[in-house]
């Protein structure tokens, strides 16, 4: 049975949703109605995929619950809204979500999108799959090093990746010198390319 992140802050409509998920086993659903609960449910668990609402009428919205997510994690994303205004659907595109539903919807069509999206997932995960020598290097890596690196391939810069891991910058360069050394890379861009190809995000511990 899937394992989904629910996150809708309008009560009637998250435990409709739940219910409906739930009936015949398609779904195990968690709901989360803010951004605090959101990220605190995402790191207990493992789930399939996330369906979020974009407007949680709070000061951090949907999108910026994936955000913080996709940081360090690649999962299929299916946003939930009533808003089709251009700025938000351009803000949401940047995160890179499978499928994007306007409210009003219909439960086939909503399971539609989920299996369509997971689908497509399994083959973006079979396109980047890494190479043996790529694997090999990957184990050599701590599982702090892998963290670096997965944050450092979302573009961020030291001071950054320092606060999301929360640890300081002098420890990121150290890593980040011991990662150049175990990987033989150099450039920025080059070790971005390698957690990316290597899919970092699938084999990290």
């Amino acid at each position: 049975m899937l394992h989904i992140l629910l996150i809708e802050d309008e009560l009637i409509i998250a435990k409709d949703l739940q219910l409906s998920l739930n009936k015949d086993q398609f779904a195990q659903i968690d709901v989360a109605r803010n951004y605090e609960s959101a990220i605190a449910l995402f790191l207990k668990n493992d789930y399939n995929l996330i369906i979020s609402d974009i407007n949680l009428k709070s000061d951090k919205d949907g999108i910026d619950i994936i955000e913080k997510i996709s940081e360090t994690t690649i999962i299929p994303v299916v946003y939930l809204t009533a808003y089709s205004d251009a700025d938000i659907v351009e803000r949401a595109k940047k995160t890179m979500p499978f499928a994007y539903i306007l409210k009003p919807f219909n439960l086939n069509q909503l399971k539609l999108t989920i299996n369509l999206a997971l689908l497509n997932y399994k083959k973006y995960q079979e396109n980047m799959e890494p190479s043996d020598a790529n694997a090999a290097l990957v184990k050599t890596l701590t599982k702090r090093e892998k963290e670096i690196l997965v944050v450092l391939a979302s573009g961020k810069l030291s001071k950054e990746i320092a606060a999301t891991l929360n640890i300081s910058v002098l420890t990121v360069e150290k890593h980040k010198q011991n990662i150049r050394k175990k990987l033989d890379l150099v450039t920025i861009g080059e070790l971005i390319n390698f957690a990316l190809t290597s899919r970092l995000y699938v084999l990290s511990d």
